[in-house]
């Protein structure tokens, strides 16, 4: 029986008799095209690497490049969550007034020598009477609390595994299916010659 080449990829002494440039007169040329598929799917593979890391490389240093901008541009203030009082319901009957629920939190902090009031954006877990780091933007506005710097190499890393992975899974069901059409195309020339030998001998 014939070795598949696919099949007997992880055995160095085949590589070689079943390159594309093979003398194996048992090859055939779908044989050797799916030779040529699997090296160029291990170079693209290969190739992949650097570029991932590339990419990888360039999506951590633009997340830094934002994230350092946000902690020098955004300012802390020291504020105290509140409580505001409930909107007034649309329709003024009892049960409406029943399902207006708890008044929403709040954060009150000075800036500037100014007092400011506002809806609470950030720290949803604290509760009432809590001290918490109110964050504005240059315009004064609150904001979100600026990333940790650590989420830009999470980013990065990601990045790039998840490129190299999609290529890898790529390549790799671009072979499987190479494989397994060469493989049903094979199956009917083998049958066809026995066949034609069979009609020879009888």
């Amino acid at each position: 029986m014939r070795n598949h080449p696919v099949r007997t990829i992880s055995r160095p002494s085949h590589w070689w008799r079943q390159a594309p440039w093979s003398s194996n007169r048992l090859m055939r040329p779908s044989d050797r095209l799916l030779s040529a598929l699997i090296i160029a799917a291990i170079a693209v593979v290969a190739l992949a690497i650097p570029v991932s890391a590339t990419i990888g490389t360039s999506v951590y240093s633009s997340d830094r490049a934002r994230i350092e901008q946000e902690h020098s541009t955004y300012q802390e203030w020291n504020g105290t969550v509140v409580s505001t009082p409930p909107a007034p319901p649309a329709t003024p009957d009892i049960k409406a007034i029943k399902d207006v629920g708890p008044a929403p939190k709040a954060v009150t902090w000075t800036m500037n020598g100014a007092p400011r009031t506002e809806p609470l954006i950030a720290h949803y877990g604290a509760k009432i009477g809590d001290t918490i780091t109110v964050w504005t933007n240059d315009n004064g506005d609150q904001v979100q609390p600026p990333t940790e710097t650590s989420i830009a190499a999470v980013d990065g890393v990601a990045a790039a595994v998840v490129l190299c992975g999609a290529i890898t899974l790529a390549m790799h069901l671009m072979v499987a299916v190479a494989r397994n059409l060469i493989g049903r195309h094979n199956a009917r020339m083998w049958d066809a010659e026995w066949k034609k030998k069979f009609q020879q001998h009888s």
